[in-house]
């Protein structure tokens, strides 16, 4: 005999069945396609084209560090799944639905996503040169320190996106969403801004908020984030995604004059509409170097020596500036403040760094041929594999802790034998 209680549960279990069961479908992948992806590209590739109506299901998949290259994923549901470590080059993701989904350190080089939903997903130190994520939706998604050399995002929505320390050189932005998203030591150069939205919670490369001045000089629009008079209701829909009421109008003149003020329809809260993930955005008075003028050097050594030039007591501030693998040569830095700035690989040949404080700068495999460090800080410099070759170290300062191109400390000897000055870690200059 079967106890009332069991069999009110029984019935209680078959009706979250008949209702819900589409939730856990959702969630769960087909698991005779999972099993098929299992197998390989070439299995998976074959199966959709003898069905090419299946509906493919591989929300939640375990793919963690999978050769999957070339495999088409068009259209299919890989919510939550887990991609992380893999190698999905030159495979089709088109349309594909990826919200939330784990990329992280995957090669996506040449990938195609058009129109897919990445909307919260994770692409941290993912590799994605010359991908395709034209007009998809990206709003609050990781892209942290990933490499998209090339990429084309024109007209995706970066709303909220985290893309601190990610590789954009020449990466195609134009039209793209970038309100609310954090691109703090991105590298950016050549990278096409025509017409790409920003606000005054953008993060910019240099550390600094989004401005019309900015947006002015890259060709985008810029739209102020408004305080609302009255509580907006929340948006319905994918979190990141921004109702009507949102999206700030541009005006002709603001279109033809990129870069001119928009103005709103409706006064809103962008972080209220956006729900950006709120990556750690640096306070101004974190920022140690000035972030004008690290632009201004890498933008152009001649257009910096010029203004040098014409500013000759303007005070250089570049300390914890990042400058890797600039070209740098006959750069005007005499006097700068570099301490703890890392110029790694970078030329600086016939650089002038005369009296430069360059205490604690990561100089290593730097080209220093011909350049004056006369009178320069070098105290706990990393020069290890730098080419100092007729460099002039004439009144420079090194110390025990001063790493020299050899890989050895600086010495006493070593001092006295380019004419330089050996002083202790906490020894005041004179």
């Amino acid at each position: 005999m079967i106890h009332p209680l069991c069999r009110f549960c029984g019935a209680a279990a078959c009706a979250g069945v008949l209702l819900f069961g589409f939730a856990s479908q959702a969630i769960a992948a087909d698991a005779r396609q999972e099993g098929v992806v299992q197998k390989g590209s070439v299995e998976w590739n074959a199966m959709r084209e003898k069905n090419p109506a299946m509906h493919t299901d591989l929300s939640g998949a375990a793919l963690k560090g999978r050769r999957l290259r070339k495999i088409d994923f068009s259209q299919t549901s890989l919510v939550g799944a887990d991609l992380s470590q893999s190698d999905f080059g030159r495979s089709e993701f088109r349309d594909a639905d990826l919200h939330g989904a784990k990329l992280d350190g995957s090669v996506l080089v040449g990938g195609r996503f058009t129109g897919a939903n990445l909307n919260q997903a994770s692409l941290a130190g993912a590799s994605c040169s010359d991908a395709d994520f034209s007009g998809a939706k990206m709003a609050s998604t990781v892209l942290r320190r990933a490499d998209c050399p090339e990429a084309k995002l024109c007209g995706a929505d970066l709303s909220g996106a985290d893309l601190r320390e990610s590789n954009l050189e020449h990466a195609d932005l134009s039209r793209a969403d970038l309100r609310a998203a954090n691109l703090w030591l991105a590298k950016t150069g050549g990278a096409n801004f025509t017409g790409t939205l920003i606000s005054d919670e953008t993060v910019l490369p240099n550390g600094k908020t989004g401005s019309a001045q900015w947006a002015g000089e890259h060709g985008a629009m810029f739209a102020p984030v408004v305080a609302a008079s009255k509580p907006e209701p929340e948006p319905a829909g994918v979190a990141g995604a921004a109702s009507p009421q949102a999206v700030q109008s541009v005006s002709p003149s603001a279109s033809s004059h990129a870069g001119s003020s928009a103005t709103p329809q409706k006064a809103t809260t962008l972080a209220k509409t956006l729900k950006p993930i709120r990556a750690w955005r640096p306070a101004p008075s974190s920022i140690s170097y000035d972030a004008d003028q690290l632009d201004q050097l890498k933008s152009n050594v001649t257009k910096w020596n010029r203004l040098r030039t014409e500013k000759p007591a303007m005070n250089v501030r570049l300390k914890e500036a990042l400058l890797d693998n600039r070209v740098l040569a006959y750069a005007d830095l005499h006097g700068a403040d570099l301490e703890k700035a890392s110029l790694k690989r970078s030329d600086l040949e016939k650089a002038d760094l005369n009296n430069a404080n360059l205490r604690g700068a990561d100089l290593r495999s730097a080209n220093l041929q011909r350049a004056d460090l006369r009178q320069a800080d070098l105290r706990g410099a990393n020069l290890w594999l730098a080419n100092t070759g007729r460099a002039e170290f004439d009144g420079a300062i090194v110390s025990s802790e001063t790493v020299l191109d050899t890989g050895k400390k600086a010495t006493p000897a070593w001092a006295q034998e380019h004419a330089a000055r050996f002083m202790d870690e906490s020894e005041p200059l004179r």
